[in-house]
């Protein structure tokens, strides 16, 4: 009789894909933050996918956390959607984890640098001027 354990396969798709469904949902931070400066309009369209989040409009002592609430609830939503969606479609894939972390943190650290306003502030304008935003 074998041992069950021993016929068992550990595959690398789903931490890749519980990592890449980090990622996207951390570029999803960054750009909907990028978009709710452009205009006020902008701003009250993402604050619209987090009024449910208590405090989101409030006056009270604390103030009002704004379309920073929106920002996550759209960021949690691609997070939580990705990591559905590609972890059903990687769990029995084995796929090169060390190349994966490579991208990784190169990606990690091109976002993080986006955040960075002096250098994402032209590139943020320049598309905006495509769509024929100030």
């Amino acid at each position: 009789m074998t041992d069950s354990t021993e016929n068992r396969t550990s595959y690398s798709g789903p931490a890749v894909a519980a990592s890449l469904s980090l990622l996207l949902a951390f570029l999803t931070l960054m750009i909907t933050h990028h978009i709710s400066r452009l205009t006020p309009t902008l701003d009250k369209w993402v604050h619209g996918y987090g009024y449910w989040i208590p405090g989101s409009r409030g006056s009270g002592p604390d103030g009002s956390i704004g379309s920073y609430s929106g920002k996550e609830t759209l960021a949690l939503g691609v997070w939580l959607g990705s990591w559905l969606i590609l972890h059903f479609l990687w769990r029995r894939q084995d796929l090169a984890l060390q190349a994966w972390t490579r991208l990784f943190v190169i990606g990690l650290a091109m976002i993080t640098l986006g955040f960075f306003h002096p250098l994402a502030d032209p590139i943020v304008l320049f598309i905006a001027s495509w769509f024929g935003l100030p």
